[in-house]
């Protein structure tokens, strides 16, 4: 089997929530604030035999979006390859972790179709069915939280992640509601995304642990390890850091014994197959893992389920929260959650197909 031809769709999708992060001159948006949209990628990979790998460029910048460019760098990796060469083929993805990650997903979905079998049967195989999902709240004034939480909580959900580190009142005023809302057994962990410095970070922790924290992500900056150890060894909560296709750094965070959670995924490793060798890096280490998520679609979040069903280390809850996340998708079958939890598709490669009329809806013009 060889690959003969590459297709990138250019997509556009409004989020159902406004998604704001703590970051420096960044502050908490007005009730009335609008969704923001996301832009992607569909990749398309055409083998000889007829068969067709879906890939994902998941949310990307859309100043990022010279997708010609971008196809004929992927054109320059992949046309005559064998999709079985993942070995080889990743060695020359450079293309940035969005891109590669698509590509690798595209690769996987080929490999499945020929073999008949999905693409978690040969990365490990079928460790879990389904998949736990935190439902992410991002900053936002504390009834529009509560709100959110009801609307959660009755759709099934039962763990959560939420961001904080603008103030760290209004985090404490937003952790109360989740925890009220959520009831006493809802699994809540924090996301400072690396705005608090070490000293703040031990501070802020000790005051919110009180609303029993499951772990707090990025509390300061990523790269001052020894001042993540320092927060780590200061609380008595679990800390969550990103670790992606840099080896390295996942090593250092592991010498230096900083966290005790990684957060790995897909999109940040440049696909499965880089990403499972830092699951086993991890589980080698003892440390747990969720999947981080970049809010993907429906291929992107299929690759990423196939990850989460093959891998054992991942015991923490994930961040899989884009099948609600969009207001639309372009699969024939879109995911639907189950008392919070990600059904893993059993179909052949990643076990979805597109839908042309729901792509057509999303595709930028």
């Amino acid at each position: 089997m060889k690959i003969v031809g590459i297709r990138l769709t250019p997509l556009s999708v409004l989020r159902s929530y406004h998604t704001i992060v703590a970051a420096p001159k960044r502050s908490i948006p007005p009730a009335d604030a609008p969704p923001t949209r996301s832009f992607f990628g569909l990749l398309e990979a055409y083998a000889d035999n007829g068969l067709l790998g879906l890939g994902e460029v998941s949310d990307v910048e859309q100043s990022d979006l010279d997708l010609d460019a971008t196809r004929r760098k992927i054109e320059d990796v992949l046309l005559g390859a064998d999709p079985f060469d993942l070995e080889r083929l990743n060695g020359r993805l450079s293309l940035g972790n969005l891109v590669d990650c698509a590509v690798d997903s595209a690769l996987y979905d080929l490999q499945g179709k020929a073999l008949g079998v999905p693409a978690h049967a040969f990365v490990g195989g079928r460790y879990r069915d389904r998949v736990l999902v935190s439902w992410v709240v991002y900053i936002r004034r504390p009834d529009l939280v509560e709100q959110e939480m009801e609307e959660m909580v009755g759709r099934g959900f039962r763990a959560f992640k939420l961001k904080v580190g603008l103030d760290v009142d209004h985090d404490d005023a937003c952790l109360e509601i989740m925890r009220a809302v959520g009831g006493p057994s809802a699994q809540i962990k924090l996301d400072a995304s690396g705005n608090w410095a070490v000293d703040q970070a031990i501070a802020n922790i000790r005051r919110l642990e009180r609303h029993g924290l499951q772990g707090v992500e990025t509390p300061t900056n990523p790269r001052d390890v020894a001042g993540m150890a320092r927060v780590r060894q200061s609380v008595g909560v679990p800390i969550i850091e990103h670790v992606g296709r840099n080896l390295a750094y996942a090593l250092d965070l592991i010498r230096q014994n900083a966290v005790d959670v990684f957060n790995v995924a897909t999109v940040s490793s440049g696909g499965i197959f880089r990403a499972k060798k830092v699951l086993a890096l991890a589980e080698a280490a003892g440390i747990h893992c969720l999947l981080g998520s970049t809010v993907e679609l429906g291929v992107g979040t299929a690759a990423q389920l196939h990850l989460a069903a093959s891998s054992a280390v991942v015991t923490y809850p994930s961040d899989l929260i884009g099948p609600a996340m969009y207001v639309d998708d372009y699969l024939s079958q879109p995911f639907a959650y189950e008392a919070g939890d990600l059904p893993v598709p059993t179909g052949p490669g990643l076990g979805v197909a597109v839908d042309p009329e729901r792509l057509a809806r999303l595709r930028m013009t």
